[in-house]
């Protein structure tokens, strides 16, 4: 009897122990987040608000009414990324946007573990009067920070002292 306890202490500090012994990545997929889609421009926002838009970013309806148009045409206020990982390093990273007039290419990093971000852009095109393509254009200037997976994409920036964030949905 006292070998059968023996036996099956045994196993269960074995068993017990497995845990330690398998590894858990805590990475993310970064290529599979951002490339193999389009990424449209869904809600820019403050931190932590629920709105879809933050208070204060258009002067009156009118000007919100445009935005909103312009934000339902195909091609505005879009991303796409591209590249390809090899041994944890990403290589050939760029990226291109498109607000309403202006556009931005350049290039990507980011850090599956910390989730940093970081952009090298150029824009390109006429100035933006749109108050919102105004607020993307300048808050893809300034991200710093991502959370997401292959469905959703949530970019952080700030805008002064305040953090703000761009949510993204894929392109359908």
């Amino acid at each position: 009897m006292k070998k059968l306890i023996r036996n099956i202490s045994c196993m269960l500090l074995v068993l017990s122990l497995l845990p330690l012994l398998s590894s858990c990545d805590n990475e993310d997929d970064v290529i599979g987040i951002f490339t193999g889609k389009t990424w449209k421009l869904s809600r820019l926002t403050n931190k932590d608000s629920n709105r879809q838009f933050y208070s204060g970013l258009w002067q009156d309806e009118k000007a919100e009414r445009k935005s909103r148009e312009a934000l339902k045409t195909e091609g505005n206020f879009t991303l796409n990324f591209e590249g390809t990982e090899l041994d944890g390093e990403l290589m050939g990273t760029s990226v291109n946007g498109q607000g309403i007039n202006s556009s931005v290419n350049g290039t990507w990093s980011a850090d599956g573990k910390s989730q940093s971000l970081n952009f090298n852009l150029k824009i390109s095109g006429s100035a933006e009067s749109d108050a919102l393509a105004k607020a993307f254009i300048s808050g893809l200037q300034n991200v710093y920070k991502y959370e997401g997976d292959a469905n959703s994409l949530t970019l952080y920036f700030k805008d002064g002292p305040t953090t703000r964030i761009m949510g993204f949905t894929p392109q359908q």
